[in-house]
């Protein structure tokens, strides 16, 4: 296990710059998320983490060791890949084993190696089969297996799930996961699929444009985005985004909902001193759909409740939840009830905004209020 420092890290293709100053740490033992739309850079710092690639500028460091210069065969990380890059023409056990061949470990302590990871991964019936004779969720074991094998200071994974279908995806992410709490292991891993990110990472990387937007913990992201941009990428269904004025009430800071039968509601956000400067402005008002719920789930402790009536226009049922988009400041938002609430197209029903959870944002710059 060891740490991670990346440090003002700039990469240049000629005129073209695809990441724009870089700066992420993590600690042993740390499990990274980079993701982002495509074409934001993720792996190209993956690949400048390995050594596949070049910096143009900034450090990369492996515990206390500048690594810019660093042969990757020198760098002791294993890398596990979207396209599994098994040997064809070898069986599991080979394609395991044939990294630790190569630094001529001896064959007793290979074939414990080999054994220890296969049961690790429940491989042990497919030691003997070809990657042909495999299934895709059975073929990213055995390249994990092979990262493994070499217990490694870092573990690199660049986008391995998406060659799976939907359900692989979700069973591959809990192994990967149990995977990580037992062996504790220093992962970066990248991926477009902010599902994965949430459910896998102790620190998340949101990167667009070659620019890093925000660093933190799952909660932090989700709760307390940087920005727009984060707001709206982390999530399913993303954060609300209301189009919004800043008005005073009753001395509070509030902002003014108009609802599709263009009557009015004032929406508490809350004593934050940053808000008073901006009574009289527009925001943008940040509302996850869960804030936004029928009378029996809300959130009964919170000192920011607000009930309304709201017209129901499309209703999206998930099985134990529903999803209702109504209508505020002209905008569609969705909120999360329950199945059972009674939520009925064209009907009215007594909605819950939970204000605790609300988040501000600047129109122009589209960075978070306080």
């Amino acid at each position: 296990m060891s740490s991670l420092s990346i440090r003002d890290v700039h990469k240049a293709y000629g005129p073209t710059e695809v990441l724009k100053g870089i700066d992420i740490d993590i600690d042993s033992g740390d499990f990274l998320v980079l993701v982002g739309p495509s074409g934001c850079g993720k792996s190209t710092l993956l690949n400048m983490i390995a050594g596949l690639d070049s910096i143009t500028s900034g450090e990369i460091r492996i515990e206390d060791k500048v690594v810019n210069d660093t042969h990757p065969s020198e760098r002791d990380i294993a890398m596990v890949f979207q396209s599994y890059a098994l040997y064809p023409n070898m069986n599991v056990e080979k394609n395991i084993s044939f990294g630790l061949e190569m630094r001529r470990m001896p064959r007793k302590q290979r074939r414990e190696r080999v054994a220890e990871v296969a049961q690790m991964l429940q491989i042990e019936p497919l030691l003997k089969r070809k990657p042909s004779q495999l299934s895709g969720g059975q073929r990213q074991r055995v390249a994990m297996g092979r990262a493994l094998v070499r217990e490694p200071k870092i573990f690199l994974f660049d986008e391995p799930l998406s060659n799976l279908d939907a359900k692989l995806r979700v069973d591959m992410r809990t192994e990967i996961k149990k995977l990580h709490q037992r062996l504790g292991s220093t992962i970066v891993y990248v991926t477009h699929d902010q599902i994965e990110a949430m459910t896998l990472a102790t620190k998340i990387a949101i990167m667009k444009g070659g620019v890093l937007q925000q660093l933190g913990t799952p909660a932090e992201l989700y709760n307390q985005p940087a920005n727009m941009f984060v707001a709206g990428f982390m999530g399913s269904p993303s954060m609300n985004l209301i189009p919004a004025e800043l008005v005073a009430s009753d001395g509070e800071p509030a902002v003014r909902m108009v609802r599709k039968d263009e009557s009015s509601m004032l929406l508490p956000v809350g004593d934050n001193p940053a808000y008073r400067d901006w009574i009289g402005k527009p925001v943008i008002l940040g509302l996850r759909p869960e804030t936004i719920t029928d009378v029996g789930s809300a959130e009964q402790d919170s000192p920011l409740l607000f009930q309304g009536e709201c017209l129901i226009d499309v209703t999206e049922p998930t099985g134990a939840d529903v999803f209702a988009i109504i209508e505020l400041n002209g905008r569609e938002v969705v909120g999360r009830m329950r199945a059972s609430c009674g939520a009925k197209v064209g009907e009215k029903l007594s909605v819950v905004f939970n204000m605790r959870h609300a988040v501000l944002f600047d129109p122009q710059t589209e960075g978070r209020i306080g």
